[in-house]
Formats: structure tokens, sequence, C-alpha cells
């Protein structure tokens, strides 16, 4: 039973280290990190998960072996899907992303990683092949262990891994991967965040508004560089060029994250990097940007046009609700109509028909995956593209890029030509749009299929985005001020509306003057400092 038990262990070892993470660079890591302490914990912690889980294939009684059996089974593949995607594996990120969009986008999803799900396949049938065969033999020679055995030595083990994941915020985490992946979940469901209502505004407005509406529309997916206005060689955005004297290009700017949930939810509450991590989950304390319109005079909407009826999305909950006015989201999913974005365009102008002061948030879908799907086929531009039903794969990096541009196309170009005409902005004297994403896309790049929300070394790209102020033709205040191109922040985005509403604001705006060692960052990773953060420096300067 010995050599039998020693095979299996044996055995996941090597699946761990093929498939996953090379245990080998772990430990040289933390060796030559000084970190001696940390090092014997984890090979500790790691050794007794590996005897743990090796002890599963040796269980009696037969429904708790197939519980434990499929427990393992899941986990491996859900980690090995992720390994496959991003190139690095499931972390506490992964699992917020897909529990905040399994209803909006899982469908598209699947079809997108497809070959990921295709490589993991081969996986699970490889562990269900040894199993049967390890399983014969302990039915052969009734090799059994007792759960008096199995179930403390599993329970410790996974205590031990959930405390080095723990103290190190999963920068360090022990295998094997069905601990990994449990102890992230069980972390998950541990430290849940701050859920309860803002702190009341006690700032107090300094002068008058500058406008009457202002309209701030964070896109999804749309990468900066991917717009000819910012010069890409293809002409993706040919009506914004033929209006250029009608808007301030500011060029590529940074993005506060490179997901969508924590791009927004920084943009709502003007979080500044400085206060990253936000361990204390401020974010979701502090007054935001609704209140700080509502006491300025202001009628309140967000309009969105990736969530359905009431589902809320970006970390917002009932409680914010009670500073928006206006709450208006499709009733169905997403799909093509007389033109780009109909419901955000038809609520919008709806909004502008009221005479009071309004301030607008708008959350476009944009060009999210899958890119095929999210415009017309008469809208077909750059050839050749993606099938609709088409995985994105390392082979069909120019269809993808292609697929992408069209909706880049369709979705910001054709949308501004028909939602600035829609709400007659050329008309008005009275109205200031923000246009940007919340964060940039990356295509295949680096070896990985995962286009946003890399938690670890996230290519740059995932972190760039376009940056536009639409002005009427009369203003003075944007017109006097000299702009530079490629500067600019999400995080200085907050501080500029606010002051436009009439408040001091300490914080860096678009109007202040950049110093030599300012730097446009991105984070990556949890926000709330449940996990790692990175701070990822884009150089554009």
């Amino acid at each position: 039973m010995k050599i039998l038990l020693a095979v299996v262990f044996l055995f996941l070892l090597g699946v761990d280290m093929v498939f996953f993470e090379n245990i080998a660079d772990q430990i040289i890591y933390l060796y030559y990190s000084g970190k001696i302490t940390l090092l014997l914990f984890y090979l500790v912690v790691s050794f007794l998960g590996f005897l743990s889980i090796s002890m599963i294939f040796f269980i009696s009684n037969k429904i708790i072996y197939i519980f434990f059996l499929l427990f393992l089974v899941v986990t491996y593949a859900i980690d090995a899907v992720y390994k496959n995607i991003n190139s690095v594996g499931f972390s506490l990120n992964d699992l917020t992303v897909a529990l905040a969009e399994v209803d909006a986008f899982a469908i598209d999803a699947l079809k997108t990683y497809a070959t990921a799900l295709e490589k993991t396949a081969l996986l699970v049938v490889m562990l269900f092949i040894f199993a049967y065969i390890i399983r014969k033999i302990v039915h052969k020679h009734h090799f059994y262990v007792s759960l008096k055995l199995f179930i403390p030595l599993f329970l410790v083990a996974s205590l031990l891994s959930y405390f080095i994941f723990f103290r190190t915020l999963g920068a360090t985490q022990s295998r094997p991967t069905s601990l990994k992946v449990s102890t992230i979940i069980s972390y998950y469901a541990t430290n849940s965040l701050y859920y309860g209502e803002h702190q009341t505004l006690k700032k107090e407005l300094a002068t008058t508004s500058k406008y009457k509406n202002i309209i701030l529309i964070v896109d999804e997916s749309i990468g900066g560089k991917y717009l000819s206005i910012n010069g890409y060689d293809k002409e993706t955005t040919p009506y914004l060029k033929s209006i250029k004297k009608q808007y301030i290009n500011l060029g590529l700017a940074s993005s506060s994250a490179n997901c969508s949930a924590s791009s927004n939810i920084l943009l709502m509450s003007g979080i500044q990097p400085t206060q990253l991590p936000d361990t204390a989950n401020n974010i979701l304390k502090q007054p935001n940007i609704f209140q700080y319109a509502k006491k300025a005079g202001y009628t309140t909407h967000y309009i969105s046009g990736q969530s359905i009826n009431d589902r809320l999305q970006n970390y917002m909950s009932p409680f914010d609700l009670k500073f928006i006015d206006d709450f208006s989201q499709p009733k169905e999913k997403y799909r093509h109509k007389t033109m780009p974005e109909e419901d955000v365009v038809v609520a919008t102008k709806k909004a502008l028909q009221q005479s009071q002061k309004n301030f607008i948030y708008i959350v476009k879908h944009g060009a999210h995956f899958q890119w095929e799907n999210s415009y017309p086929k008469k809208n077909k531009i750059f050839l050749p593209t993606l099938g609709s039903e088409d995985a994105l794969t390392l082979d069909k990096k120019e269809e993808a890029i292609n697929s992408y541009l069209n909706a880049i196309r369709y979705n910001v170009d054709l949308f501004f030509q028909k939602f600035l005409q829609e709400v007659a902005f050329f008309e008005r004297d009275d109205t200031l749009i923000i246009y940007t994403s919340d964060h940039g896309q990356s295509i295949l790049e680096e070896g990985r299929v995962a286009t946003h929300c890399d938690s670890t070394n996230p290519p740059l790209s995932q972190g760039i985005v376009p940056l536009l102020l639409f002005t009427p033709k009369n203003d003075t205040l944007m017109n006097s001020f000299e702009f530079k191109q490629n500067i600019y922040s999400h995080y200085e985005i907050m501080p500029t509306i606010k002051k436009l509403m009439g408040y001091e604001v300490e914080a860096k705006t678009f109007f202040d003057v950049k110093e030599n060692n300012y730097t446009q960052e991105f984070v990556s990773g949890d926000i709330f400092g449940r996990a790692s953060l990175e701070f990822n420096d884009i150089n554009l300067k």
C-alpha cells in the first residue's frame, strides 16, 4: 500500500508541475528571497496537501470517495482552464470576475475560450483514467485508509493552506492545485466586502457649476491604441476623424484598473492610487460621484447597456441607488437594433430633454467579446475575421484583430455618429461629454488568450484607453486650456468632474500641470487588498 500511495503522490505532484506551477521555481524564489521560514512552511503545507489528496483514492466508502474525486477533478479543471487562458492560473481576482459576470457573459466566455476548455478536457480524462486504474488496484488488494486518518489530515492541510494564503495575500499559494482552488474559494467566502450605507457628503460647493449637463461615458474593452484618431494604421474611427474640431483628444490614457468592475467603481469613488489597496473598503463607504452630483444640484442618471433589468454590477449595491434619480438598463441582453446601443442612446436623449441640470454616467456594452457578435455583419469592414462561434487561438491573431477593429468601428465610431446626432449635442452650448473605456484590450499578446483582467504581470495594453472631451462650440473653459496628449489617467476623471461641478479638490485634475516624475499607471489584482495588487506603469511619456 505504501508503494501505491507513493505512486499516487508522485503522479499528482507531476501533474501539478507539468500542467500548473513549477514547484521548484517557487522553492528557489523563496530561498533566494531569504524567506527561509516561509519556504519551510510552504514545503510542509505542500507535502501534507499532496499526501491528503493522494489518500482520496484509498477511501473505502464509495459515496465519500466519489465526492472527493469530483472535488479533485473539478478543482484541477478550474485551475487548468485559467492557466490556459492567462498563463498564470486561477486567482481570487478571477473568482471575483466570474461571480460578477457569470449571468451576463458566461456564454460569450465559453465560446471565446473554447480552446482552453478543450485542452482542460484532456487533463480531466487523464485524471479519470488514472483514478479508474488506481481504484481497481485498491479494491483488489483492499488498500483502504480510515476516514479517521484522512479527514483530519485533509482539514489540517486545508487550514494551513488558508493560513499561508492569508499571510501572504495569495502571493504564496501552497500546492496541490486542489487545495489552492478550495483555499481561494474559502478565502473569498470568509472575507466579504463592506455592504451598507455610504457616508454623508459634508463637502460644500466652492463655486457654481461650469456645465448644465455632464456626461461620463465609460465604454467596454476599448483599447486606446486601436483608434485611428490615435494613430492606428487602419481607419477604425473615420467619423470621429471628420469632426475632430468638435472634441479634444487627450490621446492614450491609463485606466484605473484592467478589469471592468474595479475600474468602474474606482471611477465612481474617486479613490487615488496612493489609497490602494483599499483594505478598509473606503471605495464602498465614502461619498460617490452621484452624491457629489446631487449636492451640486444635478439630477443623476445611471444608464447601462451591459446589465439587464435591475441587476447591479461593478460592485454597486442598492445603497448606491439612493443617490441615482434615474436608473436605466435594457430589458434583454444586448443585440443589434436600428443603431449601436440604441437603449443607451434613447435613455440619454430622454434624460437631456428635461430642463434641470443632469449628471449622466453611461456604461456601454462596447466591444466585449465575442467581437464577431458585437456588430452586424453588414458592418464587416476589415477582413479576414473570426467566425461568430470561433474561439480565440494564437494561430488566428490577424482574424481576431480584424474582428475587434470591426467591433470598434461600429460600437465607437458609428455609435458617436448616431449618439451625438440623437442627443442634439452640436446644438447645445451647455453639455460636456467625457469619453473613455473601462480598460484596454490585449489580443493574443505574450502567448495569452486572456483579453483583460490578468492579475499578474498583465500586458500593458490592458490598461491603455482612449480619452476624449466633447465640448460645446463656444466652450471658453476647455478651449482656452492647452491640453497635451498621452499624459492623463482615469484617476483624474472624478476630481475633474467634481471641480467642474463647483467643488474644491485636492487630487490632480486634467487642468493641473504634470510634474516630470508623474506616472500613468493602472492596477491589476484585488483593489480591496484581499489578495496581491500590482501597479503597472504604461510608460506613454
